[in-house]
């Protein structure tokens, strides 16, 4: 634990979470964790959610020893309740308590059965807004406990750009967005520009991304589902050589894995990353309409359980890419129609349905 003037980092544990929030290295993936038997906090429930909350008004409020009787037992290491009462008394002089929640999300950790809380507040003291993720089992018990001063997303030359290209969600079916948005607590890529626009989907069913202990990327729901060009192009590169990483293990060769470049003109181009091996069924100068099927969702390259990222990108790689933000047109967020938007964490998405095709003429009508 870590506390600084304007630098706060405290974390007491780092489990293999999919997809960590915060600055720091994350920690090497680990096999999945075999789902709990059950409990009063199921996956990504309103039980789970309100625990969560109460977890960080504990910590808000400066309730060290509420705090840590919430640990799990790995948490609970010697001298760690001293540590944490010290640390929330720091935090109380030298950030303050909330004034405002700007922000906050949740979603299923991806690898085992446990809510990951994601909050972005005011706090009275501090200069920056505070960054806190809390993850909890389905016992309410919390496993990782992280936060940080964090300033917002700086701006860069495409913060304000929109996309020539009208751009469907790149699948069929309701699908969770794990990353998106233009702050830290939704997306983890916001500080960097070659990524920062990236958005990471899967399937959550009951609150969940697996089925049974999720050792086999066959159990997880989004593995396999086909993967859709998001507007008319050419393919102007693929990549279908990587193996599917077993879940909980991430390949570093290539990050983006086994991928499918499409270029739609206008100096823009869409990377669909992470696919299954041998799945990709388009060949490089092929052209592709909008909605034809491209791959299919997988678990390769820098991907420790199966999921898709969507990047829209300036460039084929030369110069080196950046990242543009991606309206997407004609979806559906959280059961609201969106003409056009950017999908962010914690929102589940579809593609709205095509409209109905005019009624016949009556046959006495027809020319």
């Amino acid at each position: 634990m870590i506390l600084r003037h304007q630098l706060c980092v405290a974390t007491l544990l780092f489990p293999a979470l999919m997809f960590a929030q915060a600055a720091a290295p994350a920690p090497k993936p680990a096999s999945p964790t075999p789902a709990a038997s059950g409990g009063s906090y199921p996956v990504m429930s309103a039980s789970a959610k309100s625990r969560c909350r109460q977890l960080f008004g504990d910590f808000e409020s400066g309730q060290s020893a509420a705090l840590y009787a919430a640990f799990s037992q790995q948490m609970k290491k010697p001298g760690s309740s001293t540590q944490l009462a010290t640390l929330s008394k720091k935090v109380g002089t030298e950030l303050g308590r909330e004034e405002k929640m700007l922000g906050e999300n949740f979603a299923p950790d991806m690898i085992a059965a446990n809510t990951i809380y994601s909050r972005f507040s005011k706090f009275s003291k501090a200069k920056d807004p505070i960054y806190t993720v809390i993850a909890i089992n389905q016992q309410g018990e919390i496993l990782l406990f992280q936060f940080r001063p964090s300033p917002p997303a700086p701006g860069n030359r495409y913060v304000d750009y929109k996309a020539t290209t009208k751009l469907r969600l790149p699948f069929d079916g309701d699908w969770f967005v794990y990353e998106g948005g233009r702050e830290i607590y939704q997306n983890s890529n916001a500080y960097r520009d070659a990524e920062r626009y990236s958005v990471v989907f899967t399937v959550v069913k009951d609150g969940r991304t697996f089925s049974g202990d999720g050792t086999k990327n066959e159990q997880f729901y989004c593995y396999g589902q086909p993967v859709v060009a998001p507007a008319d192009g050419t393919v102007v590169m693929i990549n279908d050589s990587f193996a599917d990483n077993a879940p909980g293990r991430s390949e570093s060769v290539m990050p983006a894995g086994n991928r499918v470049l499409i270029y739609h003109g206008h100096k823009e181009y869409s990377l669909l990353m992470h696919l299954k091996q041998n799945s990709i069924k388009v060949k490089s100068g092929a052209k592709v309409k909008q909605g034809d099927v491209v791959g299919e969702c997988g678990n390769s390259g820098k991907s420790p359980a199966p999921h898709l990222e969507y990047r829209l990108q300036n460039s084929r790689g030369v110069p080196l890419p950046y990242s543009l933000p991606a309206q997407f047109v004609d979806y559906v967020a959280d059961g609201t129609a969106v003409a056009s938007g950017e999908p962010v964490r914690g929102q589940h998405v579809h593609n709205s349905p095509a409209p109905p095709p005019p009624p016949a003429a009556p046959a006495g009508e027809q020319k």
